[in-house]
């Protein structure tokens, strides 16, 4: 593998390895709040130290701004409902990776719907197993890699990647880690 390709941290493997987040334009939270019908419970701890991250259904922790985006982090069916509403107004993407079975998945959202989906799990006889829909899109075309990770899980962590594409580096994330996070709860 070339040795441009980033590597993630201990910190961001954790992370990203188990969870469902969305990947959009960096807004005011109180904006984001309003949008999406919650309130904020806190704005005290940083993003590696939020005590909510994977806290469960209607709780978001979003990160501060990175190069003009931001991600919103929660459960599934959480993430699931706020990428389709926030898509209303914007295109969005929104992930999930979980490395305990191996999975993940990735979609483009505009106008509150898919445009574009893809995942990618492990098969029966050991070997990955693609899906898609949609047309791809254009980063996809010019091949990127994932970040190498810690596990060896490197294809599942895909989703990183697009937010590289974005101009949010692993160096950025990295950063982010020790910034200010705001906490949701969806109503």
């Amino acid at each position: 593998m070339s040795e441009d390709v980033p590597v993630l941290s201990d910190a961001l493997f954790e992370i990203f390895a188990g969870g469902s987040w969305v990947f959009l334009p960096a807004l005011p939270a109180r904006g984001l709040a309003t949008e999406l019908e919650a309130d904020i419970l806190d704005e005290q701890f940083s993003w590696c130290e939020n005590p909510h991250l994977g806290q469960g259904a209607g709780l978001l922790v979003l990160t501060s701004s990175m190069n003009g985006w931001m991600l919103l982090h929660g459960a599934s069916e959480t993430v699931g409902g706020a990428a389709a509403l926030l898509s209303e107004q914007r295109d969005v993407y929104r992930a999930m990776i979980d490395v305990r079975l191996p999975a993940m998945s990735w979609a483009f959202l505009e106008r509150g719907a898919p445009t574009r989906s893809v995942s990618l799990e492990l098969g029966d006889d050991g070997g990955l197993v693609a899906r898609t829909s949609g047309h791809p899109l254009p980063f996809e075309v010019d091949g990127m890699a994932p970040p190498r990770t810690p596990a060896g899980l490197d294809s599942f962590f895909y989703p990183v990647a697009i937010l590289g594409e974005h101009g949010v580096t692993v160096d950025d994330l990295e950063r982010a880690l020790d910034r200010p996070s705001v906490t949701l709860q969806v109503r």
